[in-house]
């Protein structure tokens, strides 16, 4: 039987992207323009941006097929050479790059080694089981261009973008922000779709929520707070005005194959907040904060069992993968497993507490972590760190933190991580004091720059202080 590809024509109100085109198995597939990393407005305050201020572009495109493919990719500019990541062998040939896919997963194509304007494909198995929009539990957007405000979802509801749709989100009308004395900015609290303490919810498709036309800092994409048995998977996440997915004490979530494009501040990717049993798999985010975070910022509930598995992230700012800033709880079992890490502005894996709890068991596994080459004059990149760094692990107060103690770590793996490049990304441990510090850190088949495994602090270039205590490097 042959392969099926499935593709959708976007609403003609759409522009595509002048940077590339793209075939499968000779079938046009239409390529949008996302922005990403939106100019930053250095006030004195909490940064933010500026309405009508200037962003760098990315392209993405979206097709669903059920068996082995080729694609064909045309990029608009010149170039000589071309990798497709992760880890996906390609030809350069006729200004086109080409490859064989054997089966659907995110890539993204770089061209010559290079992290401007490069192009995510979405790819996916073909859906199964489409809601019926006349059912009175689903809230339908078929293909073409829909406006909402808010939507807020009820038990047993499904949420249902078809492929070819874009809704765009905007503030109701009338909607006015609330001025912080403390960050210097009007903030718009509220979110565009609402899944407050319900069961079974589902929010699924092939289409596209935009949140471009609500400013910064804005609603969050979804947020979940209380709730239960909730699926969000397939739809593709544009221009986050915060936060895209909140899971707030909320527990039995699974998050499979959603796409996350954002270029503003604090646009995290997936938060899991005072949350349990939360599954996030073969997701691809891309955004300009923390992209798969876990928090508590309340003191209760703890999170625990919290898995993120065969992801592909682009982090433009903060932590690609790790549980960060609020820690008033704690922090158990999360897992990282299969990870790409395609770009990473400043840190790849970390563990940052900046409030009272203790964080244990947390382990991030076999994980490949690749870095074309960075961008220059970019103020975002020269705020923090200079140079991005593999793993950087502390305790510390921070803006963000509201404790007056600190917390502890406990027992945390790092294994089979790979960094592809012929560079080195050093690591930073720093516990605070010797009753707030790090403890069992296991560093097992650390590869840097194409070197055998570590097997010591100096060939992991890790920079550690007193407080850092029962830690073992080994090669296996």
């Amino acid at each position: 039987m042959p392969t099926r590809v499935i593709t959708w024509p976007a609403p003609a109100s759409e522009a595509p992207s002048p940077a590339y085109t793209v075939s499968v198995n000779g079938v046009p597939v239409f390529v949008y323009g996302a922005r990403v990393r939106s100019t930053i407005d250095p006030i004195d305050g909490l940064w933010t941006h500026k309405a009508d201020c200037a962003a760098e572009q990315a392209a993405f495109a979206i097709f669903d097929c059920d068996g082995p493919v080729e694609v064909t990719v045309r990029p608009a500019r010149p170039f000589i050479t071309a990798a497709v990541l992760p880890a996906c062998p390609s030809t350069v040939e006729g200004g086109a790059v080409r490859f064989t896919l054997d089966a659907p997963r995110h890539l993204t194509v770089l061209l010559d080694d290079s992290d401007q304007t490069p192009l995510h494909l979405f790819i996916s198995t073909p859906e199964t089981d489409i809601p019926d929009p006349a059912d009175p539990h689903v809230r339908y957007f078929g293909p073409g261009v829909h406006e909402i405000s808010t939507l807020t979802l009820r038990d047993g509801e499904t949420l249902y973008l078809a492929g070819g749709a874009v809704v765009y989100a905007a503030l109701p009308p009338g909607f006015a922000g609330t001025y912080s004395e403390q960050w210097k900015v009007t903030f718009y609290l509220g979110e565009v779709l609402t899944l407050h303490n319900v069961t079974g919810v589902t929010v699924r498709g092939r289409g596209i929520l935009d949140a471009s036309r609500i400013p910064h800092p804005g609603f969050p994409m979804l947020s979940l707070r209380g709730a239960r048995d909730v699926a969000l998977s397939g739809i593709t996440l544009r221009d986050a005005a915060n936060w895209n997915v909140i899971i707030h004490s909320s527990a039995h979530v699974t998050v499979e194959d959603l796409r996350i494009i954002s270029g503003r501040l604090n646009s995290d990717g997936i938060n899991s907040v005072n949350a349990q049993h939360v599954t996030i798999r073969r997701c691809f985010v891309r955004n300009h904060d923390d992209s798969f975070a876990v928090k508590t910022l309340e003191p209760a509930p703890p999170a625990e069992d919290i898995t993120v598995e065969d992801c592909v992230v682009w982090n433009d700012w903060g932590y690609a993968l790790g549980p960060t800033y609020e820690t008033r709880a704690a922090i158990t079992g999360v897992h990282y497993r299969r990870c790409a890490i395609l770009f990473a502005r400043h840190w790849c894996l970390g563990i940052h507490v900046s409030d009272s709890a203790t964080l244990r068991d947390i382990g991030f596994h076999d994980i490949d972590i690749y870095a074309p080459t960075r961008t220059t004059g970019d103020p975002a990149g020269a705020t923090l760190t200079a140079d991005p760094q593999l793993l950087h692990m502390t305790i510390g107060a921070d803006v963000w933190g509201k404790d007056p103690e600190r917390g502890r770590i406990r027992d945390v793996t790092v294994e089979r991580v790979t960094l592809h490049h012929d560079r080195f990304y050093a690591s930073e441990l720093s516990g605070a004091d010797a009753d707030h510090d790090i403890r069992g850190l296991t560093l097992r088949d650390i590869r840097l720059a194409g070197q055998p495994p570590a097997t010591d602090l100096d060939a992991l270039h890790l920079r550690l202080n007193a407080f850092v205590t029962d830690l073992t490097v080994t090669e296996g």
